[in-house]
């Protein structure tokens, strides 16, 4: 843990405690599994499976927890937020739910299995030619002009508190484990995860992984000077695009991300097809960050033992097997 960090601990891993306790009922407990094809030498590696969540990713856990603390008017009068596809799935069930009306802004060149699904849920959908960036630009503006709560997918400390449920799950199903590794976008997943491990059990290590084609919080953290980034399209597009100025998660990745690997395109793509060729793994980009970052540097992590969450399996079928039947 570095210093100072325990200024944004945020008295937080009983947020994350409560957070869980109010999302329990509509989510799963997912199930952790020991994976020897990943084991080299000493290591004891582990997935933990998060595409087999109830809306295809982990993002349903925050928008459940921001949800629940919506005031009566407010849940009258709407949310409204934006996404490049899992978070508004995540909106899309939470709201559905809560019978909270939604209006959600996502790019046009959403992936079409996620267009589908959320073109079926009972939410208003505003599609932005661009990406992310665009889509959360209107989507504030929106909030701001009809006086509505905006839900942000990452700079949220209730969406970050139920994103950090994942965490206590690890530690509840493999209580001896040495490193937790997280694909990080907006930071999220990440920023939530390693408050609550941190302060439950310090020791335990957080290795932040993106796609080294759109590695934002990455060149956010480590203070990479914008003439020497370049933001290129990738199979994560689940954790492309920029982060917010200001985002409450840029302190927490700082304070509580002990390492950071990034992972080249061929990577993820590799990693994609080993999880299905051996373990018959449907995932997207972003669910094989962490198992592509594991291979990369493996030697790192002998005699450890390593928790890889696997974020999401929502991609569409044309381009997974596509994906599948191209030569390695």
């Amino acid at each position: 843990m570095k210093a100072g960090s325990t200024t944004t601990i945020i008295s937080g891993h009983e947020g994350i405690r409560q957070a869980h306790g109010v999302i329990q009922p509509y989510i799963r407990e997912t199930p952790v599994e020991r994976v020897g094809a990943l084991e080299a030498g000493e290591a004891e590696v582990w997935l933990k499976y998060e595409n087999l969540q109830v809306t295809g990713s982990f993002k349903v856990r925050g928008a459940l927890a921001r949800i629940a603390t919506l005031s009566d008017k407010e849940k009258r009068l709407g949310i409204v937020a934006s996404s490049a596809g899992n978070h508004a799935l995540g909106i899309a069930h939470a709201c559905d739910i809560h019978g909270v009306p939604a209006t959600i802004f996502i790019p046009k060149t959403i992936d079409p299995s996620r267009r589908r699904i959320l073109e079926a849920a009972p939410v208003t959908l505003e599609y932005v030619e661009g990406g992310y960036e665009a889509c959360e630009k209107e989507a504030l503006s929106r909030a701001v002009s009809e006086g509505v709560p905006f839900i942000s997918p990452y700079n949220d400390p209730m969406v970050i508190a139920g994103q950090g449920s994942v965490g206590i799950e690890i530690l509840h199903q493999i209580p001896h484990v040495d490193l937790i590794f997280l694909a990080v976008g907006g930071g999220g997943l990440a920023g939530g995860v390693a408050a609550y491990v941190k302060a439950v059990k310090p020791d335990v290590e957080v290795v932040g992984v993106s796609p080294a084609n759109s590695a934002h919080m990455f060149d956010i953290v480590t203070g990479v000077p914008g003439e020497f980034t370049d933001h290129l399209e990738t199979l994560s597009d689940s954790t492309a695009g920029p982060v917010q100025a200001g985002a409450v998660t840029i302190d927490l990745c700082k304070a509580f991300v002990d390492h950071w690997i990034l992972v080249e395109e061929g990577d993820i793509a590799a990693a994609m097809r080993l999880l299905f060729f051996e373990r018959r793994l449907v995932v997207e980009g972003a669910g094989a960050l962490t198992t592509a970052a594991y291979l990369k540097e493996h030697e790192r992590f002998q005699g450890k033992t390593c928790a890889l969450v696997v974020c999401g399996g929502n991609i569409d079928p044309n381009k997974f097997l596509s994906l599948m039947s191209a030569k390695s």
